[in-house]
């Protein structure tokens, strides 16, 4: 069983610009609305994971639907460095990567488009 994240936006092409930028992104698709502006779908592969991603096309008013993503990593010194690459990419960083007690270095922040997002790998490794 696989669980893919799904993030509604206002601004679809913006946030993945970000997720390229700032958490290394690889775009695998994008299929464009009938607008040519909104973006239907798009998928991306972040850290060996699929996010899928579009425009709120409801056009109803106010903020669109949000998620929460957690990223596995395999090494705690990964956490850092992502944490890290995401902040000068214009995230606020929530939580500072740290040892917890459950055994993952984690770290959590919040991207430009106000989804959550937290990082973890087993310390020590």
């Amino acid at each position: 069983m696989t669980i893919t994240p799904y993030l509604t936006l206002s601004n679809a092409n913006a946030a993945i610009d970000f997720y390229k930028k700032g958490l290394g992104a690889t775009e695998k698709a994008r299929m464009p609305a009938e607008d040519g502006k909104r973006l239907m779908h798009a998928e991306l592969e972040i850290a060996g994971g699929r996010l899928f991603l579009s425009d709120d096309m409801a056009g109803t008013p106010g903020q669109p639907a949000k998620a929460s993503v957690f990223i596995g990593l395999d090494k705690a010194a990964q956490v850092d460095a992502l944490v890290a690459k995401a902040k000068a990419a214009g995230a606020k960083v929530t939580q500072e990567p740290e040892d917890m007690f459950w055994g993952d270095r984690f770290a959590a922040f919040n991207d430009p488009f106000g989804h959550h997002w937290m990082i973890g790998a087993p310390k020590g490794s």
